[in-house]
């Protein structure tokens, strides 16, 4: 029997496939499941591009696939699931019947508390998610059109719909509240902060607290989830205080293609009819919001949000043209600034409530895993709050099975960590205390 969680995307299918025990205990809910395979598909609706399936499975397990399909624009969501199935069957002998399980990352889920169940017999959740897709339109909708095409293609398994914004439902209603008068139009949910990465967080906030043999409610600790998609949270005693997305993911730090927090006028003298529809396939989504999400941050400043080729082009100017060197310094520059000023404000929020002993610092996501650099330039920037890097230990590759590791001296005020995260294996995780399998 298994589980499989899926992170449904507009061009891109993400997934890992766990085995399930045959039953569960409540001590069961703890122990982490075991994965048999990762999934990846890309290039769906792609113009130009074919579409690409990979399965990966652990050793022993089945013979790994990597698959061009039909070209992308011909391609939807719909038709690619029947064609996960028939290689999870071919390559690795698990067949459909055998998946009771599929959960689902959905990044708006507005004001609920807990993961939503829908089954073959019961989608009416499925309407309301789309419904928020147009605080999330670049995600939501895709993710509903995956549970659609499971439901559709595997009728008798369970999907669970867990929430990026779950995990911030801890706001205090002085850090969600926007100062704005009454809505002069109708909308699906209150106008207020939500906060997303927190599939990622919570996942982090676990594996620092089996690592450093504490429950969740002493891990007090900044995060600073840092990718193409950008963000930063303050948890207090393994809860949600304070983070830098908003409404939408837009608002908060600076991205690969995201603007982060401007002045909210300035789409309105940069734009020629920021209110119009952009023009994107069976999705509501106006000029103002395309060029914010997908035509701004560090693309923006640096032609590019491969944050490696950034550093990369710092580093060694020969690389590029100087022009291109100047860009990119640019970009890093605007990148940290906007950084320190909600790293050191989240900061100040945990140390007027606890010790700065009781207090750490996590890097997290494709940039804060891999960049030592920029690491150490936050740290140094720390300095007045006795952070001290290793340099050693920043330089270093995390080792296999290493999910938690400390990049400050001994001797640092602040202690800080490098920190894996798995949404996978979080989302695999709330399913079974939502569904106690």
């Amino acid at each position: 029997m298994y589980l499989l969680a899926l992170n449904c995307g507009s061009s891109s299918i993400k997934g890992k496939l766990f085995d399930l025990p045959p039953a569960a205990t409540p001590a069961d809910l703890d122990v982490p499941l075991n994965g048999a395979a990762t999934i990846a598909v890309s290039n769906i609706g792609s113009k130009g591009d074919k579409v690409v399936i990979k399965v990966s499975w652990e050793a022993g397990r089945g013979q790994d696939v990597k698959e061009e399909g039909a070209e992308g624009s011909t391609v939807e969501h719909r038709d690619i699931f029947p064609i996960l199935l028939k290689n999870l069957a071919g390559s690795g002998g698990v067949q459909g019947s055998e998946i009771k399980y599929i959960t689902h990352r959905i990044v708006h889920g507005g004001l609920n508390k807990k993961p939503l169940i829908v089954t073959h017999e019961h989608e009416e959740a499925l309407t309301e998610m789309d419904a928020l897709s147009e605080f999330a339109p670049l995600h939501n909708h895709h993710a509903v059109l995956g549970v659609r095409a499971c439901l559709e293609a595997l009728p008798e398994h369970t999907s669970v719909l867990l929430f990026d914004t779950l995990f911030h439902q801890t706001l205090p209603r002085e850090t969600y509240t926007y100062a704005l008068p009454p809505p002069e139009l109708a909308t699906a949910i209150p106008l207020r902060k939500y906060g997303f990465h927190g599939l990622s967080y919570a996942s982090i906030v676990r594996s620092l607290s089996a690592n450093l043999g504490k429950p969740a409610s002493d891990i007090n600790v900044v995060v600073a989830h840092l990718g193409s998609g950008a963000s930063a949270c303050c948890i207090l005693g393994g809860k949600s205080i304070d983070t830098t997305m908003g409404l939408t993911p837009l608002e908060g730090l600076v991205g690969g293609t995201r603007t982060g927090t401007i002045d909210p006028t300035a789409i309105f003298h940069h734009t020629k009819d920021p209110g119009g529809d952009a023009g994107l396939k069976d999705m509501h989504v106006t000029r103002a919001e395309l060029v914010m999400n997908k035509k701004s941050g560090l693309t923006a400043l640096a032609g590019t949000q491969n944050f490696g080729l950034i550093t990369q082009r710092i580093a060694d100017p020969s690389t590029c043209s100087p022009e291109e060197g100047a860009a990119a310094q640019l970009a890093y520059d605007v990148f940290v600034d906007r950084l320190m000023g909600f790293l050191a404000a989240y900061l100040s929020k945990l140390l007027y409530r606890v010790p700065l002993a009781n207090v750490a610092l996590a890097f997290s996501g494709g940039i804060g895993e891999n960049s030592a650099q920029l690491r150490a330039d936050v740290l140094a920037r720390l300095g007045w709050l006795g952070a001290e890097v290793d340099a050693g230990k920043n330089a270093a590759r995390a080792q296999d099975g290493e999910v938690v590791r400390t990049i400050s001296t001994a001797g640092s005020k602040l202690r800080t960590y490098v920190v894996l995260t798995d949404e996978e294996a979080q989302c695999a995780h709330m399913a079974r205390e939502a569904l106690n399998i």
